[in-house]
């Protein structure tokens, strides 16, 4: 006779009575169910596109033995099957802590609490009509296409997600539904037989009243992409002075003390700032944080998928590396408090110390004036990709627009691209002044190396800084 497969919405029972009974073998269970689904209406100037985003269900058990972590994740089988298995794991757990010795750290389940919420949303999207959306991404490609006749090639895409969450404990019966749309814009344009391309957009954790915000963008976006075709690269390469528009802030907090202070990269011996906790490693005027508490960022949770509730961690106070960003497992091997950063890429894989909205604060200035404090100099803008090296705590960074400072002021000069490199703590410690206009993106997802995708955003205000440009 065959057995019927859970369904999702059973789910934070089934959990709630699947982890005393492997807790009767290991001396901590956790559960977490996840359902994911989504739409891409996609538009390009020869072709119209509804790409649906793998709809995935499942769920993953921890179990903890005293020593060592033991997960199992399964899709939505019968439950009877599931149960089976989890307390064979436990079992087995149960028996290799027997031959390991005492027990090495306990895990706290937190006090009780049983919650659920949901991503304030004014419309819906997965109440929304398909051909809506559609129709959505085919007006902004129609204005894209039509803003110069350099554009060759204009491509609009309108996007939803949805993930839908369950963690249980002893103590804990969470769960959570997290919906983000996004809208993105890309231009081709080409004259003389150069070509360039150039993209912008927002992601918010939102309905579909946060669309719309690309439309009054179009015709400056196209005009950038018009100057770039006939930008050189940069006559003088060296240490300069710098402003760096938010898209550069944030990737330089991303990329130069984001994946640097995952402390997970702490226990692997591969990651220098584990020995300058506590230590002046920038100016005064370099605060960074990670917050996925953020209302409306599309980095942002109620809790992470251990268990741990939403809340701001500083990294950087005032130069001051504070604190890195934990999963349990770091954590609890680390002996460092949690911050809600244990995040998987999907049920299938597993938790790592990850971002999710990671900014530098802002500071006292208007923009324009940190343009006015610099002699000679560049501002950048169009901030692309960037890596660096956790180890050796090298960065470089990559962006499409370089325009000329003199005298206090923007030229019209433009270079284009602009590679940004450079030791972490030079870059923090060169930052003179920081602006009021705190800006976050959230286009992007972040890999772990190669890998383990998930969506995070990044930001910070204007800055003005010296590094090396090429």
């Amino acid at each position: 006779m065959t057995q019927e497969c859970l369904r999702f919405e059973d789910l934070k029972d089934f959990l709630s009575s699947l982890v005393p009974q492997l807790e009767a073998h290991v001396p901590y269970a956790a559960g977490l169910g996840q359902r994911r689904q989504g739409l891409r209406a996609q538009v390009a100037s020869a072709q119209s596109q509804l790409i649906p985003e793998p709809s995935t269900a499942g769920l993953v058990l921890t179990l903890f033995n005293g020593r060592q972590f033991y997960e199992l994740s399964h899709s939505l089988a019968p439950a009877a099957l599931i149960r089976e298995k989890a307390i064979a794991l436990a079992k087995r757990a149960a028996q290799e802590a027997a031959s390991q010795g005492p027990e090495r750290y306990q895990i706290d389940p937190g006090p009780k609490q049983d919650s659920h919420d949901e991503t304030p949303l004014a419309k819906d999207p997965f109440k929304a009509k398909t051909e809506a959306k559609l129709a959505r991404a085919q007006e902004l490609q129609a204005l894209l296409a039509a803003a110069d006749p350099r554009v060759r090639n204009a491509v609009a895409m309108v996007s939803d997600f949805s993930s839908e969450e369950v963690f249980v404990t002893r103590t804990r019966r969470l769960s959570q539904r997290l919906v983000r749309v996004e809208e993105m814009m890309q231009v081709y344009v080409a004259e003389g037989g150069k070509s360039q391309m150039l993209w912008d957009g927002v992601s918010r954790a939102a309905g579909l009243e946060a669309l719309g915000w690309c439309a009054p963008r179009v015709g400056a976006l196209v005009a950038d992409a018009c100057r770039l075709l006939s930008a050189p690269r940069l006559e003088d390469p060296g240490l300069h002075e710098v402003v760096a528009d938010p898209s550069w802030a944030g990737m330089l907090a991303h990329e130069a003390f984001g994946h640097g202070t995952e402390t997970d990269m702490y226990l692997k011996d591969r990651a220098r700032g584990a020995a300058y906790m506590g230590k002046q490693v920038g100016s005064p005027q370099a605060t960074l944080y990670d917050d996925p508490s953020l209302p409306g960022q599309s980095g942002s949770c109620f809790f992470d998928h251990e268990g741990c509730p939403a809340s701001p961690t500083r990294i950087l106070n005032a130069g001051v590396l504070e604190r890195g960003m934990t999963d349990l497992n770091s954590a609890l091997a680390l002996g460092l408090p949690r911050s809600a950063n244990g995040r998987r890429e999907s049920w299938e894989r597993k938790a790592y110390a990850r971002m999710t909205n990671t900014y530098f604060a802002p500071g006292p200035h208007k923009p324009a004036a940190l343009i006015a404090a610099v002699e000679q100099g560049y501002y950048l803008r169009h901030a692309s990709n960037g890596m660096e090296d956790p180890q050796g705590w090298g960065i470089q960074c990559e962006g499409l627009w370089a325009e000329r400072i003199k005298g206090g002021k923007l030229t019209g000069e433009v270079f284009s691209p602009v590679i940004l490199t450079g030791y972490v703590p030079d870059i923090l410690a060169s930052i003179s002044m920081a602006a009021d206009d705190l800006t976050i993106s959230g286009l992007g997802h972040c890999g772990k190396g190669h890998k383990e995708w998930v969506k995070n955003t990044l930001g910070g205000p204007h800055l003005k800084l010296r590094a090396r440009l090429a």
